[in-house]
């Protein structure tokens, strides 16, 4: 049997088909093979053609193409296969038996786009960030997404980068100028591809339009990463900041109200720059009395007519829709200078919603005019509210300056906290690229499973060789991609990219990965986003059809939140989340909306339920149960 094993490409081929046997579909095609294995045609067909005269592997003829599987009448069968399960099994236990790390979980997000981070991360993140990861495991129900890092090597890697930013403050502030430069290009570079006509493209050319995506999108990562990298996962970052404050003397009890305040971002983030736009329009809406009195005399009718029996600002989908109904009656209305720059607001900012795939969508014209009408409405005096937020902001930047000069701290260490602050600004300006990168790619991904004669969910179960294979080669196992749709494990490492589905998948994902955590308590313990008290109903929101549960005063507790949960986080008098670091989407929210915040607590949508009255305590990172629903 020896004789078989001359090389790894026969013995790769050996276990493939032995694998294919067990999946029920025993018999490949030479391109199936050679997409399956990474390798190409010449070198799959030799190594056939020496297990076929071996005797091991028989073939069959269907039409124009030759199958291939395991010949049972090969004397040493039993043997075989019984070897190759083996040398299977243990090839599965160096790969999944970890101490796997939750490091998040995702409601809408597909493999496809997702390869792009994770490959990077154990292919491309040795430079600039010094260290790569050296496995990671995605766990797919669908769209809804658990993924995984080594605990071990996610420590070690956030503590290896906050080394390298306290001995190297250059390379802080270099990450931050390099997030923005690939975030530029990559709106460059997908700005490119056309939302029309794309059936009249070639192969090649819808190919260039993918490529020039994947190989930007891969830069992108391997530096918008490097921030989330060095906190996200064992708090290298935030513990690293206490302790030098801890070295300058700062009392145990101030350490997070200092550290917020060194850390505030010297800039806007994207997120308060598009609810700073949408309020200079509201300023303009109320500085015309004209108009003033259409917007008031509309919100009137509807709030006392058209949807008493919806309930004031909910979210149900019957409100939005008699809403966006009404409101498509104002347009006649507005003046030409105020609907210019509300349609200029709408085409900068549509695509905010798309999180992550085509069921999320984008924002339509009419969301932002009730947006509008809602503001406008619900703030007789946005002028003199936006003055009060940027004298806040005025206050907080003279606060931070009196604390530097108190604190005697040295240039480098201002320079370490500033960089740190600017790492939540940078965040935001990444992530709106890549939403309007997921939002344009669509288009290429739609027409590519169009011609390929699959669904554009099954083609993002797809890997980029296989999308690649199945277009210029017409080679796709239609069958396992929809076994993927249903559940997969999706596995990285260096040089390697693989796919588990069906029951397979499931027995990986049950004996090594996810662990059922004990989530009866009564006390939650995570990080400070931002400083303050509240006390309230819980609301959990992953989703914007969640939204519709948020009353004023609520509680939002979230996985992690996105820009879409933006209009539920204006209702809350805090925001609980299972994930993220102090440069999360939450905890930059927070601040700027000055709403108390603990994030990180690992568990808070499972320990925590709707209706829960709980008690936020931010300054020390505590959210206690009152009583339950």
């Amino acid at each position: 049997m020896k004789n078989l094993f001359k090389s790894q490409t026969a013995y790769e081929i050996l276990e493939l088909l032995s694998n294919s046997e067990q999946g029920g579909e025993p018999k490949l095609y030479l391109g199936e093979i050679a997409t399956a294995l990474n390798k190409n045609n010449a070198n799959v067909s030799r190594e056939l053609a020496g297990l076929i005269e071996a005797g091991v592997v028989a073939q069959e003829t269907r039409g124009k193409k030759k199958y291939y599987f395991l010949n049972q009448g090969y004397k040493a069968i039993t043997e075989l296969k019984s070897l190759l399960t083996k040398n299977n099994n243990q090839n599965l236990e160096k790969m999944f038996k970890h101490d796997w790390f939750l490091a998040e979980e995702i409601m809408n997000i597909s493999p496809w786009f997702m390869a792009i981070p994770f490959y990077c991360f154990t292919n491309g993140f040795q430079e600039p960030g010094g260290h790569a990861y050296k496995q990671i495991v995605g766990v797919y129900q669908g769209y809804n997404l658990w993924f995984y890092f080594d605990k071990q090597d996610a420590y070690e890697g956030g503590e290896h980068l906050v080394n390298k930013f306290l001995g190297d403050i250059d390379f802080m502030e270099d990450v931050n100028a390099k997030i923005r430069f690939f975030a530029d290009k990559l709106n460059e570079v997908v700005a490119k591809i056309p939302e029309s006509g794309l059936e009249k493209l070639s192969k090649e050319e819808l190919w260039q339009y993918y490529q020039e995506h994947e190989n930007i999108h891969l830069d992108y990562y391997r530096y918008g990463w490097i921030p989330v990298a060095a906190d996200m996962f064992g708090d290298n970052l935030t513990n690293r900041g206490k302790s030098i404050l801890q070295d300058f003397g700062v009392a145990e009890n101030q350490i997070e109200e200092y550290m917020a305040l060194l850390t505030q971002p010297d800039k806007a983030s994207l997120l308060k720059e598009e609810q700073d736009n949408l309020m200079q329009i509201g300023i303009m809406v109320q500085q015309n009395p004209s108009q003033l009195a259409v917007f008031k005399e509309l919100f009137r009718k509807f709030k006392e007519e058209d949807v008493k029996f919806f309930g004031l600002y909910t979210h149900s989908e019957e409100y939005e829709a008699k809403f966006s109904e009404v409101v498509r009656g104002l347009k006649a209305k507005i003046a030409p200078e105020i609907m210019e720059r509300l349609e200029d607001h709408y085409h900068q900012y549509f695509y905010t919603k798309f999180i992550y795939t085509e069921e999320q969508g984008v924002y339509d014209f009419e969301h932002y005019l009730k947006e509008l009408v809602r503001m406008v409405n619900g703030d007789s005096h946005l002028a003199e509210t936006f003055a009060e937020h940027e004298a806040h902001a005025q206050k907080v930047f003279q606060e931070r300056a009196a604390l530097i000069k108190e604190l005697k701290l040295s240039k480098d260490i201002q320079r370490f906290f500033s960089a740190w602050g600017d790492f939540m600004v940078t965040k935001i300006y990444r992530r709106y690229a890549q939403l309007f990168a997921l939002y344009k790619t669509t288009f290429i991904l739609e027409e590519i499973a169009e011609r390929v004669g699959v669904k554009l969910k099954e083609l993002r179960f797809m890997k980029s060789s296989e999308i690649k294979a199945a277009l210029f080669d017409g080679i796709i196992d239609k069958t396992e991609i929809k076994k993927r749709v249903e559940f997969c494990v999706y596995y990285t490492a260096k040089d390697t990219e693989l796919f588990f589905s069906g029951e397979e998948a499931k027995n990986i994902a049950s004996k090594y990965i996810q662990k059922h955590e004990d989530v009866s308590v009564s006390e939650l313990k995570g990080q400070c986003g931002c400083r303050g008290q509240a006390r309230g109903k819980v609301r959990i929101v992953n989703v914007i059809a969640d939204m519709k549960k948020m009353e004023e005063g609520d509680i939002l507790v979230s996985i992690s939140t996105q820009p879409d949960l933006v209009p539920a986080m204006k209702k809350a008098a805090a925001f609980v989340t299972d994930q993220g670091g102090v440069t999360s989407h939450a905890a930059i929210v927070a601040r700027e909306m000055r709403k108390p915040c603990v994030i990180a607590t690992k568990i808070a949508t499972k320990a925590l339920h709707d209706g829960d009255l709980v008690e936020v305590d931010a300054d020390k990172g505590l959210v206690r149960v009152v009583s339950r629903a």
